[in-house]
């Protein structure tokens, strides 16, 4: 069966003008990272821009890199996310993957190059992605039967949770696909192979497991990230999660109510309990919260909250160009960075929750 072509995928115009910001740039070659990312489209939010810098890279010291790969393009077939797919085939075709597997894989998720427990990973992981309904406690028990270890499983959720916000900040932006997909029609040769084949190396490097420090055991979404502590992904978690809450760009009231409703829409009690406690710290008293949570209104919002409140939902599950075209809506009463900001909460909230829906499943 041939994959239907991820280019007729409908995909708007770019949100925004990249921008370039000369520290940012520097800061990505002194840490080492891979420079091929389009971070000017993001550079207006500096945390989000740092975010998506370190997460070219793969946080991985247990779980196969090469599923960890699949995970990838299986995740962003899922959400439709067309930029993602682009650069997912490009960098598996630089590192000797076939077409022809990469297009059975697209549309069966069962590539002869696949093993059944690769398989049931993938389906795990479209299934945590889709989250409708959530992995269960079967799901679990079946990939420990196949013989996953915890440490595996738990980074199987976090490959995938990380795509999802990948996949959302990526579409919501609009970044334009075209250029990626100029080279996938083509083939790759001389120097772009080369640079290719050493973004998708640093992508394979295993991180040691470090246990969290007392510290990084505290702050937003705290149990979300001590279920998976002792891995790299945890302590990459805590500090995605401080960079975005101490950005001044939204307030953290704003940011917890996009969490919250977030959570409400996925049935992530937990994460809805913790955002609910945030806002509370801030002067937002559950009751009012509820308010808001039922109604998705209330009059004690601010304009900017009114707006997050009601975009929110609309990130859970959607269609590319229908959100895109939503998220220029969104843009009036909103900055650039303000914009940008709301973007990066938004799919963080999305991962965050399927996250701690995944680790009540795994217990």
């Amino acid at each position: 069966m041939t994959a239907p072509d991820f280019r007729e995928i409908e995909w708007e115009r770019p949100l925004l003008e990249p921008l370039r910001d000369a520290a940012l740039e520097r800061w990505v070659r002194e840490s080492g990272l891979p420079m091929g990312y389009p971070l000017r489209f993001f550079s207006r939010c500096p945390w989000l821009a740092r975010s998506m810098a370190r997460l070219a890279t793969v946080d991985l010291a247990h779980l196969d890199c090469g599923l960890a790969d699949f995970i990838t393009l299986v995740v962003s077939r899922d959400n439709s996310c067309r930029f993602c797919l682009a650069g997912s085939r490009i960098l598996m075709r630089a590192t000797g993957r076939r077409e022809e597997s990469i297009e059975i894989l697209e549309s069966e998720f069962a590539s002869a190059e696949q093993k059944p427990r690769n398989r049931l990973g993938l389906e795990f992981t479209r299934r945590l992605s889709r989250c409708n309904p959530p992995p269960s406690p079967d799901d679990i028990a079946l990939l420990r039967e196949a013989g996953f270890s915890r440490e595996e499983i738990l980074e199987l959720a976090f490959t995938a949770i990380q795509y999802v916000a990948i996949n959302r900040i990526n579409t919501l932006v609009a970044l334009p696909p075209e250029p990626a997909e100029r080279i996938d029609r083509g083939w790759l040769t001389g120097l772009l192979r080369l640079a290719l084949r050493r973004t998708a190396a640093a992508r394979r490097v295993r991180l040691p497991a470090v246990p969290l420090s007392p510290e990084e055991k505290t702050g937003p979404f705290a149990a979300e990230v001590i279920g998976l502590d002792g891995l790299p992904s945890g302590r990459s978690l805590r500090r995605m999660l401080d960079d975005a809450w101490a950005s001044p760009i939204l307030t953290q009231r704003a940011k917890a109510l996009v969490f919250a409703v977030v959570a409400r829409g996925l049935g992530a009690t937990r994460v809805e309990k913790e955002a609910l406690d945030l806002l509370a710290a801030q002067g937002f008293d559950h009751t009012a919260a509820e308010g808001v949570l039922a109604h998705l209104s209330s009059p004690s919002l601010e304009p900017i909250e009114s707006a997050l409140v009601s975009f929110a939902p609309e990130t859970l599950w959607y269609q590319p160009a229908s959100l895109q075209r939503r998220v220029r809506e969104l843009r009036g009463p909103l900055t650039d960075a303000e914009l940008l900001e709301s973007i990066g909460i938004a799919s963080w909230a999305n991962a965050i929750c399927r996250l701690s829906l995944a680790l009540e499943a795994i217990g």
